[in-house]
């Protein structure tokens, strides 16, 4: 880590390489203050960046990287004289990690980011690594007759199609036969502008008979944060069981899991951050009790979505400023997980499988007045699109807040489902 380019009296300088969608703009320089200067990085030759720029120009200093080469963008930033660089995007990352190479700051090596972000690169690592991993293999051109073929000889059923680079389980479905394969296959949307995403078949993981009748889904995610090495945990994530075919309805903290399974899921994301080869940053892995014990589904480089506000609520980390700090080169370790007083929760509310279109949303000021409930948002409002490939970042509104017990969870959740109205085509 090189040393600090403020002077002694000023606050660091750290460089953000900016994305819309990762967090809000508001919560990322609420957790700079009293930390450091922010120094946005932007690419305003996206639009939807572009419309950020002016209250970014009032929030830190801006440094625009459009249309710039890798070393262009490393000569500006330079410029603006970070003292570290972080991005919590997954699309950013290895982006990021170059930059950072190219100026001599903390971050993700390069071939780490693309681990995190590669799932077919992550499960060689892993496989490397000696931790058991599901069968896995890329899907080839339609038109590759012989790799099909030999696909069709190694694959197992069922399993789970994916998009090779993504996040938010985003046309992520499960499919049950070479047959279903290919056919869901070619209906895979062209992503815009530029030819059809890659895609890799994992097998799937399979379920504990016990978790049939369970309130909460079979898998967890862990959060945590790498410094100077050294691997922290900072909570489990539980979830509810998530509606078809792999969108996500529920989170929260802590999780309703025994503490010898509870150590057990920390020991297997350990093995996992180790296998990749993280040695610095904030962390999101998810996890599934199987048959066979956990099994890491996915590691992720970045932080969970939700997560920063359901530890908030919970134990009262705040994990921005964690996140900010590492960037920095502060050393963070935990001994423990912090302690939970309260239940931080976030739910997903997700539309009907086959609706496309919202007409109508009724019954949210009810949910708004049960106890526990801090917030709730709109995110498909009336007339607007649905479709179950956006995965996650589809759901048609989300519920955020804190509570004491389960119950008093399972109650919120319920009502959520079962009383605020949904109607579309």
């Amino acid at each position: 880590m090189p040393e600090s380019s403020s002077s002694a009296g000023e606050r660091p300088r750290l460089a953000f390489a900016y994305h819309p969608r990762s967090f809000g703009t508001m919560a990322i320089a609420e957790a700079a203050e009293g930390i450091c200067e922010l120094i946005w990085i932007l690419d305003t030759s996206d639009p939807e960046i572009s419309s950020m720029s002016r209250l970014l120009r009032r929030l830190g200093d801006v440094v625009d990287v459009a249309g710039s080469s890798l070393e262009q963008a490393a000569s500006s930033i330079a410029a603006a004289r970070p003292d570290g660089i972080l991005a919590l995007a997954d699309s950013l990352l290895v982006w990021t990690a170059r930059l950072a190479e190219l100026l001599d700051l903390r971050f993700l090596a390069p071939e780490v980011a693309e681990a995190l972000t590669d799932k077919h690169l992550q499960r060689l690592a892993l496989q490397h690594a000696g931790l058991p991993v599901p069968g896995f293999w890329q899907i080839p051109d339609a038109d590759d007759e012989s790799a099909w073929t030999a696909l069709a000889q190694a694959a197992r059923f069922p399993a789970v199609l994916k998009p090779r680079s993504g996040e938010a389980s985003r046309d992520t479905v499960r499919v049950e036969s070479l047959e279903e394969l290919r056919s869901m296959v070619a209906a895979t949307p062209d992503a815009a502008g530029s030819r059809r995403p890659q895609l890799v078949l994992e097998e799937y993981l399979r379920d504990r008979p016990e978790a049939a009748d369970h309130h909460f889904a079979d898998y967890v995610s862990v959060e945590s944060v790498v410094s100077d090495g050294q691997i922290s945990h900072l909570a489990i994530t539980g979830r509810f069981p998530p509606a078809e075919p792999f969108r996500e309805t529920g989170f929260f903290i802590p999780c309703a899991l025994e503490e010898d399974q509870c150590a057990a899921i920390a020991e297997v994301a350990t093995a996992a951050v180790r296998g990749v080869g993280v040695d610095v940053g904030l962390l999101h892995t998810e996890v599934k009790l199987t048959p066979d014990g956990p099994r890491v589904i996915e590691l992720n480089g970045r932080i969970g979505g939700g997560v920063p506000e359901m530890l908030a609520d919970a134990t009262g980390v705040e994990l921005l400023e964690i996140a900010l700090r590492v960037a920095l080169g502060e050393s963070i370790v935990f001994d423990t997980m912090p302690r939970c007083a309260h239940i931080g929760y976030l739910l997903y509310i997700q539309a009907p499988l086959a609706m496309r279109t919202i007409r109508a949303v009724d019954g949210l000021d009810g949910l708004r007045a049960l106890t526990g409930v801090q917030e709730v948002t709109l995110n498909r409002g009336p007339g607007s699109s649905v479709d179950w490939r956006a995965g996650n970042h589809g759901h048609v509104f989300s519920v955020r807040g804190s509570v004491a017990t389960y119950e008093m969870l399972r109650t919120i959740e319920r009502y959520a489902n079962t009383e605020v109205r949904i109607s579309g085509d």
